[in-house]
Order: C-alpha cells, then structure tokens, then sequence
C-alpha cells in the first residue's frame, strides 16, 4: 500500500458505453490491481464490484459532481 508522499501512477479507465462485458483486459486488470479507484455516479456499479471482488481492500473515492451538493472532493480528500 501506497505512503503519503510516495509517487505514484495514475491510469485513466474509460468504461465506454458502461457495459463491464466490453471493459478492456488491460483496463480490468489496472481495475484489479490499483490501490484506489476515483469514481462517479455515470460508472456502472458492476464494473466497480468486479474491480472490489478482485482487490478488496481498494479504496474507492466518489469524485462527481452533482447538483445541490456545495462541495466536490479536492485531490487532498482523495
């Protein structure tokens, strides 16, 4: 697991149309082997239950922005 200060790698994991039958092999196994996924509400909850069956302790951070919340998280939330 990652310390605070450590670098780190960032991937961007684009899930298409939401379907978790089209989701890349190299974008499933980046899924799997992270320490955290950065998430909104238009992922598809499948894709992110795959990802936490095969790397349970993942951390997951909700990072959308939806209307009538005042506040979004920053990068020192995540």
């Amino acid at each position: 697991m990652s310390q605070p200060g450590d670098v780190g790698i960032v991937y961007l994991v684009g899930a298409g149309p939401g379907d978790p039958g089209l989701l890349t092999v190299r974008g499933r196994d980046l899924l799997n082997g992270c320490d955290a996924i950065a998430t909104d509400a238009l992922a598809n909850p499948a894709i992110v239950a795959v990802a936490r069956l095969a790397n349970p302790g993942v951390e997951l951070h909700d990072v959308g922005k939806r209307a009538g919340r005042s506040e979004s998280p920053t990068t020192g939330d995540i």
